[in-house]
């Protein structure tokens, strides 16, 4: 492909897949992809590293995501950006467990199967539209639906937020509702996240 070519992750995928010069310029393509390298270098710098550290990082995650996609460990749940993103964090945090930063967690710290990087990433994503989208709703919506979202009672919630009565409370609950779905909706990174 040439510079002037529109890379979507199909063609990235395809031409680090089928090596020679095509994977060296889409490996050229993400090296330069406009905000990756930032991104990791705040996650690095963010938790302990220098600027040397997160270059280092940067570098071996591109080595990591390509090996990874031509052995074909990419699940295609996230963008290639997003995946290698969570490459370099996991790179990260590996590196600093390995210097006696990071403490290792005992099988009593953590339940059933360790999730890929790739899910970790697209679950802090989602956490981070979700916690936008509360900021779009009001103060007492959200004040309802964190109540609602802890089992409360219509009663209680009612009683709580001021309400005359359990039959405001739920309409109040779905007013809210409404409103927070009426914003994900509209919003392109949570369309896309469902469509993962």
């Amino acid at each position: 492909m040439t510079a002037n070519t529109l890379w979507t992750d199909e063609s990235l995928m395809a031409a680090i897949q089928s090596g020679g010069q095509a994977r060296e310029d889409a490996l050229r393509r993400m090296y330069l992809l406009p905000g990756l390298r930032e991104t990791v270098t705040r996650f690095v710098l963010d938790n302990g590293g220098s600027r040397d550290d997160a270059q280092d990082v940067f570098q071996e995650a591109l080595v990591l995501f390509d090996r990874n996609l031509r052995e074909g460990r990419f699940e295609g749940k996230s963008t290639l950006a997003t995946y290698f993103v969570a490459i370099a964090k996991w790179r990260w945090v590996t590196l600093r467990r390995q210097q006696g930063r990071y403490r290792e967690l005992s099988p009593a710290q953590y339940d059933g199967e360790v999730e890929s990087a790739e899910t970790e990433t697209l679950r802090a994503e989602h956490r981070e539209l979700l916690t936008e989208a509360m900021g779009h709703i009001g103060e007492r919506c959200r004040e309802l639906l964190r109540l609602y979202q802890l089992d409360y009672t219509m009663e209680e919630i009612a009683q709580k937020m001021g309400y005359s009565g359990a039959d405001v409370a739920k309409k109040e609950a779905y007013r809210c509702r409404m409103r927070l779905r009426e914003h994900l909706e509209n919003h392109p990174l949570w369309a896309e996240y469902l469509d993962k």
